[in-house]
């Protein structure tokens, strides 16, 4: 019986597309360096032999942290063929964290991408946080540390038998990769992902899209989200090993629209707050257009986000001269000037995003499927079928998946796809997984008639105001996040008379604010101005206070001096609210909205 784990999954492209670029890497000239199939799967084989020559047993973990590159994954496949696991690291970590995940992870070995990740294992083994046998760099750092090419040249030494006995020996079911959960609240667990369910993950992906499968040979990622996030696995390994396609590393998060020119990827998932900037940064462009110009520009946009309703409505194309001469004149020549021009899906998750900024990028001919799925469930367990999106919804369960709504509002999920257990967390586990398999998202949701789920806030995110009423901000940050040159927006008051919010400003958007106040200087300058205050209260009256319950009305803001950073803390590597970070680091500011009794 043929053998169906990821490896094997590219062991079989190895034969099927031997001379077929895979993998790709820009060097410091600029130009592309691509692996083939056959050579990538050879890379994985002498990195296994490597591996083992080293003494790794099957079924240890090895730490992985790096910016994105091919030697990254090669690590990590690797790990894979000699029936190990991978531990990603995510760069942002500190030494004590890292430290955490080495340890808890129990591995003997790490794979290191850059000195400033050496420094901290070195920090941390001085301090006695974590022991570690070998460190393994992915690029040469400094003599003495074997490199992935030395480890590869030790497995060109070795014979095959061993690592043949454990390609043979592994299935489906086995343990394929841990990723550990960013941390938003507590102690990072370690979700066990295994390659079936990962497999799976993958084809219903595919099966939501199947023009990517028909591109295949053609399909072109960017991979350039965290590595050791589970989204960027999808994107970068999942589909890419369903399709048998081209993946593209981008290294540097701050490269990225520079390679989405180069690349003109075919798929392309942007978390929210990466949309958010493209958006703020093109609606600056277009509303400088002025005369003629600035008139065809929004008439094209109407143009084609009244094609685009009409067609999600129908379900039938929908065809005009005045949206062959809008594609023409204006949209693709933006999409082009994006290097989204070839783009056969484009998608967000991993927080929610406004129907504003869908519906933005819809005008614009781009439609952005918003999926949802955790760590927990390998990524994405719902996504919409291509051409049938519905903003504000998250889509239908991918085939495999079960998906229900307990009486409490919570989404329940249950598959293939599903994690079996926190590696060494049983308590977590059982708090995780019910007696009937059912995974307990801690999110609240609900269904519609068609099965399209929307996600309406989180459990553990509730606020219950002092007069017992139960609020999810999601809702009402997204309101605020609506209005023009604000950034992020997070609302507070639990156990409180009533709700206020903590807002930033938008460095690439503080031309809205500018433009609409007669005001200028940069973000904290603007923030600290009483009339942006005053703006984006007024603002929240009619954007947000105007469409909800009394209750759930905000009454007060601060405008922040500073932006929420993955630097500065407030934010995950993936861009979401770390609400437990601001809470304790604004909780002066929070302090203040209750003072001086309830306004009116």
């Amino acid at each position: 019986m043929r053998k169906d784990t990821l490896v094997h999954r590219i062991a079989s492209w190895a034969q099927d597309r031997r001379d077929t670029p895979a993998l790709h890497d820009r060097s410091a000239s600029g130009e592309w360096v691509s692996l083939t199939w056959a050579e990538y799967w050879t890379a994985v084989r002498e990195t296994a032999k490597g591996l083992i020559a080293l003494g790794h047993t099957a079924g240890e973990c090895v730490a992985i942290v790096g910016a994105n590159q091919s030697e990254w994954v090669i690590a990590q496949f690797g790990i894979m063929a000699a029936r190990g696991v991978p531990a990603p690291i995510y760069v942002t970590n500190t030494a004590e964290q890292m430290a955490y995940i080495v340890k808890h992870s129990r591995a003997r070995l790490a794979f290191v991408g850059d000195a400033e990740q050496l420094g901290k294992f070195r920090e941390g083994i001085a301090a006695g946080w974590m022991e570690l046998e070998s460190i393994l760099t992915l690029n040469p750092l400094e003599d003495g540390l074997m490199t992935l090419s030395g480890l590869r040249a030790l497995g060109r030494e070795q014979d095959d038998a061993e690592l043949d006995a454990r390609l043979d020996a592994l299935t489906d079911q086995e343990t394929a990769l841990l990723i550990y959960t960013s941390g938003t609240t507590g102690v990072p667990k370690a979700v066990t992902l295994n390659h079936r369910g990962m497999i799976q993950c993958g084809e219903g992906v595919v099966t939501h899209f199947p023009e990517l499968k028909a591109q295949s040979e053609s399909y072109r990622s960017v991979s350039y989200l965290p590595l050791c996030h589970i989204a960027e696995q999808v994107f970068t390994n999942l589909l890419h090993i369903v399709t048998g396609g081209k993946v593209f590393f981008c290294p540097d998060l701050k490269e990225i629209k520079d390679f989405l020119v180069s690349v003109r990827p075919t798929i392309f998932l942007g978390v929210p707050r990466v949309w958010e900037k493209f958006q703020a940064v093109l609606e600056g462009k277009l509303s400088a257009q002025t005369g003629f110009k600035g008139w065809l520009t929004a008439w094209a946009l109407r143009t084609e986000l009244a094609a685009f309703r009409e067609e999600t409505s129908t379900g039938r194309p929908a065809s005009s001269l005045g949206r062959t001469l809008a594609n023409k004149l204006v949209i693709s020549k933006v999409k082009s000037a994006l290097g989204l021009q070839d783009l056969a899906a484009s998608a967000t998750g991993a927080a929610p995003i406004g129907v504003e900024t869908l519906e933005f990028f819809a005008s614009l001919g781009i439609t952005v499927y918003e999926g949802y799925g955790m760590s927990e469930t390998t990524g994405i367990a719902t996504c919409p079928v291509a051409g049938r999106p519905r903003f504000g919804t998250v889509g239908i369960a991918l085939p495999g998946v079960e998906l229900k709504i307990a009486e409490d509002g919570e989404v329940l999920m249950r598959g293939e796809m599903m994690t079996r257990e926190y590696l060494h967390m049983p308590e977590q586990t059982a708090e995780l997984l019910d007696a009937d398999g059912w995974l307990h998202s801690g999110d609240l949701g609900s269904l519609d008639a068609d099965g399209y789920l929307q996600i309406t806030g989180r459990k553990k995110d509730l606020i219950i105001t002092a007069g017992g009423k139960n609020v999810a901000p999601i809702e009402l940050e997204s309101y605020i996040k609506s209005i023009p040159g604000v950034g992020q927006a997070v609302v507070v008051g639990d156990r409180q008379p009533y709700l206020c919010a903590l807002v930033t400003l938008d460095a690439e958007s503080l031309h809205e604010i500018e433009t609409r106040l007669g005001l200028s200087g940069d973000l904290s300058t603007l923030a600290a101005r009483p009339e942006v205050s005053a703006y984006i209260q007024a603002e929240i009256e009619t954007r947000c206070n105007a469409k909800v319950a009394r209750y759930q009305t905000i009454k007060k803001i601060d405008v922040l001096l500073t932006e929420f950073t993955v630097e500065t803390g407030e934010l995950t590597p993936t861009m979401k609210i770390k609400r437990n970070v601001v809470s304790e680091k604004y909780r002066d500011a929070i302090a203040a909205f209750y003072v001086g009794g309830t306004p009116s």
